[in-house]
């Protein structure tokens, strides 16, 4: 595989990355906050952002919780696509 094509892989990857975050970002200031931060109280799911809560579905919950978790898997990788593509250069 040429270098080119080595840097192609890194550029996409860091950009899925940077737009799986973006997506985040966007969907906690929607909503109101991530579920890792939130609680289960009673049947009643809350998210939380900068020490406030908002009540939410099971569903979006779920999702917020997920997406969060997914953040942590993506924001290594984008940093070692970029140290990648800084080597390759």
């Amino acid at each position: 595989m040429s270098k080119t094509a080595k840097r192609r892989i890194c550029v996409t990857v860091f950009a899925l990355c940077l737009a799986n975050f973006v997506v985040f970002f966007i969907g906690a200031v929607y909503l109101g906050g991530d579920a890792v931060n939130g609680k289960i109280v009673a049947d009643h799911y809350y998210l939380m952002s900068h020490g406030r809560y908002t009540e939410v579905s099971a569903d979006i919950f779920s999702y917020s919780k997920w997406h969060a978790y997914s953040t942590w898997i993506t924001h290594p990788l984008a940093f070692i696509a970029g140290y990648w593509y800084y080597r390759l250069k």
